[in-house]
């Protein structure tokens, strides 16, 4: 009984100017296309020919004929010449991708070695899915680059228009009503310094919110506590003076502030921050140490760094007992920063940075090496694989002999395909290796900064340099040994 048929699209694009260059004609995609396919035994359904259109995006008639095929399952496979003639956006791509995979249609580009139909076709598309998540994030990071700077000017980036505001061509503009009421709860808060009794006040004054509900306190403590109404822009962990008109002045709001701070609104879960909260690891049995605190009979607040082991000792089985108290250590560990900008601790640091240099410059080395080696063998490869195939084309052999001719180019196939992931591989790695290079410039800015600047610093400022530069601190027999992510993220 004959097997069934293996049954494929052919796409081929070009744009007008470049048609008499690269050897890109529509002519001569065609040729190789159809060569390609008499030599795999492939019937082909539809030959779809684009004639002088970007593939920049999908809006093509042919492309969009081939859509239908893949969604219709008329196909088993599209065949294009390059990647870059059916598109060349890889977020399009991936898109086409996630449509080939779901009517499981499979993908063979020839110039990139894309072929799904074997295991290594789907391992090297998958290396080219990564550039398109590559891709995707770098569009992120332009978009959260564009609202930052709207941010520096003032400007507000859009969401849930704040209650007082209406929103005109992206801009906060002052609602007439809303406004009178954010003023009045102001007003009361000031007076009453309850949000209660204010939740209580408006609603029997018939105010409602933006939805024509009754006040609830939290939305009133949100309102109470949200630096856009007296002109500020929150974005990012930044305040930036922001161009809109201001509901009530700054007075007004940093008076209502202190109420807040005087009232304690804060969680009790907060109380216990630390300022070496999750930096420190017991030197002798590597857990966790803790802030916690002891409420004595005469008021008197005893706080100390516990290990978790001594938490629970029946679940860890250890007679770890470590206790020290709060400003002990977090003082041994500001002091033992300090001595980082000595020459001498300096001099020690650059000594070690050389070091870890020499190592990553070595595998560099070595990493160039086996690529060029790999270069030289994939160019090989190909060029004996397309001397078979043009052989087979166009000589006369016998059926044994083809088939002979047809083994070989599968093997060199073969051989191509590893030799390009193994490729893929060692490029991405020599890129992840380089990276790891050090410089004693950002370690020794970071050390300045801290020396002339941690006795300014407020306690989250402190705390935010301490998790920005330090990845743990080990603390045994009351010396602590500090380990600098610079240091230790490129090991």
């Amino acid at each position: 009984m004959p097997s069934k048929k293996f049954v494929v699209d052919l796409y081929i694009r070009v744009s007008t100017d470049r048609q008499a260059r690269e050897g890109d004609s529509l002519e001569e995609q065609e040729n190789e296309l159809k060569k390609f396919c008499d030599y795999r035994n492939y019937q082909i359904h539809n030959t779809y020919i684009e004639r002088g259109r970007s593939g920049g995006n999908t809006n093509r008639p042919e492309y969009q004929k081939l859509i239908k095929d893949i969604k219709s399952r008329k196909v088993n496979a599209v065949v294009v010449k390059k990647l870059d003639r059916l598109s060349r956006s890889l977020l399009d791509f991936e898109h086409l991708v996630g449509l080939l995979q779901e009517h499981d249609v499979e993908f063979i580009s020839l110039r990139e070695n894309f072929d799904t139909t074997a295991a290594m076709g789907k391992a090297m598309l998958r290396v080219a899915l990564v550039f398109a998540q590559l891709e995707r994030e770098q569009t992120s990071e332009r978009v959260k680059d564009v609202f930052a700077f709207r941010a520096e000017q003032g400007l507000f980036n859009g969401g849930t228009c704040p209650y007082g505001y209406d929103t005109v061509s992206k801009e906060l503009i002052p609602n007439k009503q809303e406004k009178k009421i954010v003023e009045c709860m102001f007003e009361l808060f000031l007076k009453t310094k309850a949000t209660s009794i204010v939740e209580q006040e408006l609603n029997a004054m018939g105010f409602r919110n933006r939805k024509g509900q009754l006040w609830d306190r939290r939305h009133i403590h949100m309102i109470l506590k949200r630096p856009i109404y007296k002109g500020i822009i929150q974005w990012n962990g930044g305040t930036h003076k922001g161009v809109h008109q201001p509901l009530v002045s700054e007075d007004k709001f940093d008076r209502v502030q202190e109420i807040f701070e005087e009232r304690n609104f804060n969680s009790s879960r907060d109380r216990i921050k630390g300022l070496l909260k999750g930096l420190v690891i017991c030197g002798k049995c590597g857990e966790t140490l803790s802030p916690n605190y002891t409420k004595k009979k005469n008021g008197t607040i005893y706080r100390y760094y516990r290990c978790n082991s001594t938490i629970n000792r029946r679940k860890k089985l250890t007679k770890c007992s470590v206790y020290v108290a709060s400003e002990a250590l977090e003082t041994l560990t500001l002091d033992t920063i300090l001595t980082y900008s000595t020459e001498s601790k300096l001099a020690q640091i650059r000594r070690d940075i050389e070091l870890k240099n020499q190592v990553i410059e070595k595998k560099s080395v070595v990493l160039s090496a086996d690529i060029e080696a790999r270069q030289l063998s994939l160019k090989t490869v190909k060029q004996k694989r397309d001397q078979y195939l043009d052989s087979l084309v166009t000589g006369g052999f016998s059926k044994d002999e083809r088939d002979k001719i047809t083994a070989r180019i599968d093997e060199f196939s073969l051989e191509e395909k590893q030799t390009q992931a193994q490729l893929y591989k060692l490029e991405f790695e020599k890129t992840e290796t380089s990276e790891k290079l050090l410089t004693i410039d950002s370690f020794k800015q970071a050390i300045v900064t801290f020396k002339f600047n941690h006795l300014k610093l407020s306690e989250s400022e402190l705390k935010q340099w301490l998790k920005d530069n330090i990845l743990k601190i080990v603390y045994q027999e009351n010396t602590v040994d500090i380990a600098f992510r610079l240091l230790e993220d490129s090991s």
